[in-house]
Order: C-alpha cells, then structure tokens, then sequence
C-alpha cells in the first residue's frame, strides 16, 4: 500500500507540475524584465503589482513549479518528500493568487487564479486519496482529480492567453 501511496503522490505531483509549468509558460514569454528588484510571490501585495512585476510574479511561478517537477525523481521512493513537495506547490500557489495584479492583467490573474485553485483542490484530492482504501471512493476521487485538473489546464491556458493579450497592448 505504501508503494501505490508514492505512486500516487508522484503521479500527482508531476501532473500538477506540468499543468502549470505549461500553461503559465505561455504568458511569460513576452515579459520585459525590469532588470531591478520585483515583487516576490512569497509576499501578498497591498497594492498593485507594476506590469513588469506581474509578469516576473508569473515567470516566477512557472519556475518554481518546474524546479518541483524536476525535482519529482528524487521522491519516487519516499512518500514524505513527495508530501512535502506538494506542499510546496500549494505554498507557490497561494502564494501567487495573493498578488495584486496591475489593473491590465485584472482579468488574467483572475483566471490564473482559478487554474492555481484547481490545482491546489487536486493535490488534496490526491492527499484524500493516499488515505482511502475504499475502491468506490478511490473510483470516484480519481475522476474528482481528472475534473480538477482539466479546469487547472484550461484556466491557466486561458490566463495565459489573456496575459498575451494584455502584454501586447
């Protein structure tokens, strides 16, 4: 059980890793880099963030949740790391819908937002189901996970292309 445990959490991990990492990837690679100090995701703004620091917020995103799926093949056999991955990812994830967007982004944040709450509802999903033993339960929190996960992928594609949007204006 332990193994199908780590599976588990691994599967998931990587999973919500590449969802992100590709949808977000699609906004940012049109940001200008301000070249001098921008807002840290680990901080919630109190006023908004300017363009160039929204759109380093969301670069930063990206990587962090590509350094935690790279970082995915080093938990294959230890469930306590994968665990703590996840939280990592839910830490980076709260951390960006807590930014305060410039007003050009409004919308983009918005649906980035919803993609990174979808992601986070998965990973507690997936911890409900490294719990469960129950095959029904595990039928349905798995097709739980899938809906999840495809409302990340589409608003965080959405977001993206949004954020292009507003990038080129």
């Amino acid at each position: 059980m332990k193994k199908n445990m780590t599976k588990r959490l691994l599967a998931a991990l990587l999973a919500a890793a590449m969802a992100l990492s590709l949808a977000a990837c699609g906004g940012g690679n049109d940001a200008a880099n301000s070249g001098g100090e921008t807002g840290e995701t680990g901080e919630a703004a109190s006023t908004a963030l300017t363009e160039e620091e929204y759109q380093q917020a969301v670069e930063d995103l990206s990587t962090e949740m590509s350094e935690i799926q790279s970082s995915a093949s080093s938990v294959a056999t230890d469930p306590e790391a994968a665990k703590e991955a996840l939280e990592a990812m839910k830490t980076s994830l709260n951390d960006f819908i807590a930014i305060t967007p410039p007003e050009a982004y409004a919308d983009a944040h918005e649906k980035l937002q919803s993609g990174c709450q979808s992601l986070i509802e998965f990973i507690d999903t997936v911890a409900a189901m490294t719990e469960e033993t129950d095959q029904t339960k595990l039928s349905e929190l798995t097709t739980q996970m899938g809906e999840q996960l495809e409302a990340a992928m589409t608003d965080m594609a959405e977001g993206a292309s949004l954020l292009q949007s507003a990038s080129a204006s």
